[in-house]
């Protein structure tokens, strides 16, 4: 579940993390169906990640559907660094791992693309809550923000799902989340004056530089700086699967470039991977604050110093100076009012 009460009840099991080089199998896993996105959004680095764009392999994922369960995970979202109804064979999916037996099925989606026949099929396939992600409060601010003039068509899309499920009573959550940064911060109670009745709840976040690789919004979109704390070990490595479109498995999310890769599950089996020594020395480097060099460091400080990749054939080169959006976030945010 993706609701407070949700939140609440991981709370110890997501911050208080079990410092061990090797954890309990995670209940929790992301399962990437495409890294393809299509919105620009002006904090993200979809946009500029030189990844080959692809849809995840049909017989791989419910491989991994099946390997995960019998491991002991019972919630998979169906998303990662792309939007999920880009792949057409997400309802397919969401009916597997209700057959396998998962016990709550989640996406996030930008939602422009959540027509009422796609809503549908997807309800009726057993998802268990559906999250929109709607990052500003106006025509104008979302155009600029998402990079697509989409912000009628998507609290459109919103309102239809929310009819569906009050006529038809089902029984699934709506979400909206929405990332603010310091042109859009003002927007946050016409959201929640305009949007709330639509949704179970809205979870506001701050824009940030997302996985140290969008430093550059630092300077243009950040609110407030974030606070540094003491010893602050991301959870993700140690309690949550990420599995990329190509069949990897990475200790982030949010790992545009395959710089977090620990496995190719197409080769290895998921138990051998979440054991494996490259998995277990990440660990070991976030446990003993011996970051340097990796994208983790980079994300966890907030800095853009030089990094490798944990697998060299498989990532994709990142490169600081090419690899940045300060061109094209000037020229979007001179449009703000």
């Amino acid at each position: 579940m993706e609701d407070k009460e949700y939140f609440e009840k991981r709370k110890i099991e997501y911050f208080d993390i079990q410092k061990k080089i090797t954890p309990d199998f995670p209940k929790n896993m992301l399962l990437e169906l495409s890294n393809i996105c299509n919105h620009s959004c002006i904090f993200c680095a979809n946009s500029k990640s030189t990844r080959k764009k692809s849809y995840i392999s049909f017989d791989f994922a419910k491989r991994i559907l099946e390997e995960a369960y019998d491991l002991g995970t019972r919630e998979v979202g169906f998303y990662s660094t792309g939007e999920p109804l880009v792949n057409k064979d997400l309802e397919e999916y969401v009916k597997i791992a209700k057959v396998i037996g998962y016990e709550y099925i989640y996406i996030t989606t930008n939602g422009a693309l959540l027509n009422e026949d796609r809503a549908k099929s997807l309800i009726d396939a057993g998802i268990d809550s559906i999250k929109f992600s709607i990052n500003a409060g106006t025509r104008e601010s979302y155009a600029i923000t998402h990079g697509k003039d989409e912000f009628e068509k998507v609290v459109g899309n919103l309102k239809n799902l929310f009819d569906y499920r009050r006529d038809n009573k089902k029984n699934f959550k709506i979400f909206i989340s929405c990332i603010l940064t310091r042109y859009t911060n003002n927007e946050k109670s016409l959201i929640l004056n305009e949007l709330s009745p639509y949704t179970d709840d809205v979870v506001f976040l701050n824009c940030k530089n997302q996985c140290g690789v969008m430093y550059e919004v630092n300077k243009y979109l950040t609110i407030e700086e974030d606070v540094k704390e003491e010893n602050n070990i991301c959870p993700l490595p140690f309690n949550k699967l990420h599995i990329t479109c190509e069949g990897y498995l990475t200790a982030c999310c949010a790992d545009f470039q395959n710089y977090l890769i620990v496995s190719d599950l197409n080769n290895e089996t998921l138990k051998n991977a979440w054991n494996g020594e490259v998995f277990k020395g990440l660990r070991r480097k976030h446990i003993e604050n011996k970051l340097e060099g990796t994208l983790c460091y980079n994300c966890v400080n907030n800095v853009n110093s030089d990094i490798k990749p944990l697998n060299d054939e498989i990532s994709i080169e990142y490169d600081a100076k090419m690899f940045d959006k300060t061109e094209e976030i000037i020229k979007r945010i001179k449009n703000f009012k």
